[in-house]
């Protein structure tokens, strides 16, 4: 049996959130695009990105409240909540509480008009996972289990509790262990490995850092260049004979970013180390780049 929270609200103001940003991303593009390259327009280029970013955000949770659902059967409750499963057996559930009988903390985590989706903790119950839409305490039922405690939004909660003990009575017809199971990339041990994002940042910066180089010396620079790096004929890179020519090298190491990042994400995930090995790369080749235009640059 599938019960599914109440949501109208939670995804229209989800819709509104996604739309705002990219609405934002999309101005800071137009921006960019009408102005000449200078460090005004890589600074919206980044904030177009960081609200691209954010609009992915929103729009995967809102995507996540419009699958929400819990579903009943003899061996479990399984609350599933985007690419998350929440698997309770049935026999670890000790209690049903409603929620006006304890009230409704402040939930952190995701949580907006209509949608909480995170953690809180309550006095009389302890930690509690919330996977609720609730706007009072009426729309939120109390499960309470062996292991964890978990809030969710039901229309009917007397109901509910009583197809929960009709199946307690019934039995398992399987045996269904208590976890939490991610569905494809979204299990990938990167999302949570703080120093593996900490590395990926240090790379996303280094680039900021290289454009933003750049950026500051090409409006002043003549339209025709005449530039030589030491040792050109042994390192492979050519002469940047034009203005525009020096855009080249930001967008070649943008590109190798781009490859060692998705290579370092899949390593990630079949030996640590080779990913952060790959994050660090990436990081130094846009520091190396960022000193190779330095020196090109350097006189001009």
């Amino acid at each position: 049996m599938n019960y599914q929270p109440p949501r109208a609200l939670g995804l229209l103001v989800g819709a509104t959130f996604t739309l705002w940003a990219l609405s934002i991303a999309a101005l800071l593009i137009n921006f960019a695009s009408a102005s000449d390259f200078e460090f005004s327009a890589v600074l919206a280029i980044t904030g177009a990105v960081a609200a691209a970013a954010l609009a992915s955000l929103f729009g995967y949770w809102t995507y996540a409240l419009a699958t929400m659902n819990y579903a009943l059967d003899r061996n479990g409750l399984v609350i599933q909540w985007g690419v998350t499963r929440q698997v309770v057996p049935l026999g670890d559930i000790e209690r049903l509480v409603p929620g006006t009988s304890v009230g409704i903390p402040s939930v952190k985590g995701v949580s907006w008009l209509g949608y909480h989706i995170g953690r809180a903790t309550i006095e009389r119950i302890g930690d509690v996972l919330f996977y609720t839409t609730h706007q009072n305490a009426e729309q939120v039922l109390y499960v309470m289990t062996s292991e964890r405690n978990y809030a969710i939004s039901v229309e009917d909660p007397a109901g509910f509790a009583r197809q929960v003990q009709i199946r307690q009575d019934l039995g398992p017809t399987a045996r269904v262990t208590h976890h939490a199971q991610r569905l494809g990339s979204a299990a990938q041990a990167f999302w949570y490995d703080p120093i593996g994002r900490i590395l990926v940042a240090a790379a996303l910066f280094a680039t900021f850092l290289m454009w933003s180089l750049v950026s500051l010396r090409y409006p002043d620079l003549p339209a025709a260049l005449e530039l030589h790096f030491p040792a050109a004929e042994n390192t492979g890179l050519v002469d940047v004979r034009t203005k525009d020519s020096i855009l080249q090298l930001p967008q070649i190491a943008t590109l190798i970013l781009a490859i060692n990042l998705v290579v370092g994400f899949f390593l990630h995930a079949w030996e640590r180390v080779a990913g952060y090995v790959l994050f660090l790369a990436a990081a130094a080749i846009q520091l190396a780049f960022a000193a190779a235009i330095a020196i090109a640059l350097r006189g001009v």
